[in-house]
């Protein structure tokens, strides 16, 4: 793993779009322009722990609170399988969070009220739903493209709360990718030339490499900033496992199966799938990004996803809420190119 000493540079899209790593998030407020996430990381080594350590301070009292009125976790026979099967969840790979869908699907069956009904269904089918639209709202609240700052970063933590990942981290990987789109070095999540199942399984550990990497680029690789990173390192998942365990609470067991469980594994196939379908590789070795809305599949997404497949336009023009109702000057859009 190499450990750059200097910050990187702009590739030709993030010129092309006018952004860089420091200044993409912000916008004009009454205040001046907003102090991005990824500012605020790159000036704090420890901002990062202190925004998870704040998040356990804030969702165990939470978590303890919603059991004292649900009682879900203890009306549950064998809650240790509940339990074992979060850990799954988690997990960096969608393969895996696929695999928790089964496996909470089967606890589910032999609950004594059962799944398979109407009910379940439409619960399974909205939680689809949410667990797609939860990305654009995500992904525009990075952007600060709600009307108030405050309205996005609200936002933002509901969606970081539901889709485990956090709104703060998932920030400042997203300005990680605006900078240098397609950079096998530097982009947070770029698809390259991997298989679409291959980038599905791999996403998540490319974007924790890469936030890995950009912490020492900018710190330093030393006693103290080793010591801070392996530190996050093994207490990341204690923060992902006390989101769904807060959720898992306060839903209850067959709520959690059937509407929660397929909103994390849309929410997670709805991130890698536009993510890979419109950043392309060329001939020549470069890569181009997209817009896609050329069949009735691909309609149907962009009309519950705010315009997400419009990925072209939003990378011209990244505060725009819907990219769809962007201008497309008709041009390629050329991000990485191999020299």
């Amino acid at each position: 793993m190499k450990y750059p000493n200097s910050p990187i540079s702009g590739t030709l899209a993030s010129r092309q779009s006018g952004m860089d790593e420091t200044d993409y998030q912000g916008r004009n407020t009454p205040t001046g322009k907003a102090k991005s996430h990824y500012a605020r990381f790159r000036s704090d080594p420890h901002y990062l722990p202190k925004y998870y350590i704040y998040t356990i301070a804030c969702l165990w009292p939470l978590t303890l609170l919603a059991e004292f009125f649900t009682a879900h976790v203890r009306s549950i026979d064998h809650i240790a399988f509940w339990i074992v099967g979060m850990l799954l969840l988690i997990a960096p790979s969608f393969s895996l969070i696929f695999v928790s869908g089964l496996y909470f699907m089967l606890l589910a069956a032999f609950m004594p009220t059962g799944f398979l009904n109407p009910i379940a269904l439409a619960c399974m089918a909205f939680g689809i739903l949410l667990g797609i639209m939860s990305a654009a709202l995500m992904h525009n609240a990075a952007h600060d493209n709600f009307p108030q700052t405050w309205q996005s970063r609200l936002i933002g933590e509901i969606c970081g709360l539901f889709q485990l990942t956090g709104f703060v981290g998932w920030s400042i990987s997203h300005t990680i990718h605006h900078s240098a789109p397609d950079n096998p070095e530097k982009d947070a999540h770029a698809p390259g030339h991997l298989s679409f199942g291959s980038y599905m399984t791999s996403m998540g550990t490319l974007m924790k490499d890469n936030l890995t990497n950009k912490y020492f680029e900018i710190f330093g690789v030393n006693r103290e900033t080793k010591r801070t990173w392996s530190l996050l390192g093994r207490f990341l998942p204690v923060v992902r496992y006390t989101r769904v365990f807060f959720i898992f609470v306060l839903m209850g067991p067959v709520l959690f199966a059937t509407f929660y469980v397929p909103f994390k594994i849309a929410n997670a196939l709805i991130y890698g799938d536009f993510n890979y379908r419109t950043h392309r590789p060329m001939s020549d070795g470069s890569f181009e990004v997209l817009n896609l809305n050329h069949n009735v599949w691909l309609r149907f997404l962009n009309a519950i996803s705010f315009g997400s497949y419009f990925h072209k336009n939003h990378h011209r023009s990244p505060n725009i809420f819907n990219p769809r109702y962007a201008r497309d000057d008709g041009k390629p859009f050329i991000t990485h190119r191999v020299d």
